[in-house]
This record gives structure tokens, sequence and C-alpha cells, in this order.
């Protein structure tokens, strides 16, 4: 799933339950982490055809993904998207990654790295 229009986005997961809203940000996290292990230049993301993805396509994605993860983290609240982010790392609770999701502008660092 790829977020194109941040709005629409919205108003679709306003409507959307808990444990949807709690399954989405599980998944654009991890989202999240491949385009960041792309952009960092571990591995790269390719098309049907095998053609490499840009890092600038990557970017605008990352970018969108970030945002979805903010949405999310709204709509959830603090404590609940925690409790996502650390069942992601095999803990309980995770208000730092959260935290950082909110308050870290990592698409420019990124963008100085590409």
């Amino acid at each position: 799933m790829k977020i194109t229009n941040l709005s629409k986005f919205k108003e679709v997961v306003t409507k959307a339950s808990k444990s949807e809203l709690k399954a989405l940000l599980e998944y654009l996290a991890f989202s999240r982490i491949v385009s960041e292990l792309t952009l960092v230049g571990i591995f790269n993301k390719c098309r049907k055809n095998g053609d490499a993805v840009p890092k600038s396509e990557t970017l605008t994605d990352y970018s969108n993904t970030l945002e979805g993860e903010r949405i999310l983290i709204g709509l959830l609240g603090r404590r609940e998207s925690a409790k996502v982010y650390g069942v992601m790392e095999g803990i309980t609770s995770d208000v730092k990654m959260v935290d950082f999701i909110l308050a870290e502008d990592s698409v420019q660092y990124y963008k100085k790295l590409i």
C-alpha cells in the first residue's frame, strides 16, 4: 500500500476500527523501516520489471508513510501506538519511538543523504 493522498488517507482511516488502525500502524511502521534501509543503501526496491526504484521516489514514499504514521498515532493515542511499536520490538511498549516519529524530521536527514 502506498499513500499518495494524505487528506484522503486521513478521511478513510478516521472511519476505521481501533484494531484496523493498529494493524495499519504496524504495516506502515514496517514499510517505513524498509524505506529507511533502502535510503541508506542496504538494498534496493525494484519495480515488477526489475528496474531499481529511484531513491528520490523512495524518499517521497517514506515521507508519506511517516505522515501516515503520525496521523494514526493521533487517532490511536500515544499509549496504544507505543504498544504497537513495542510488539514490533519484542517489548511491552515503546513510547520513545512514538515521540521520535512525532518530533523528528528524518526526511531532511535522508534528503541530505541521497
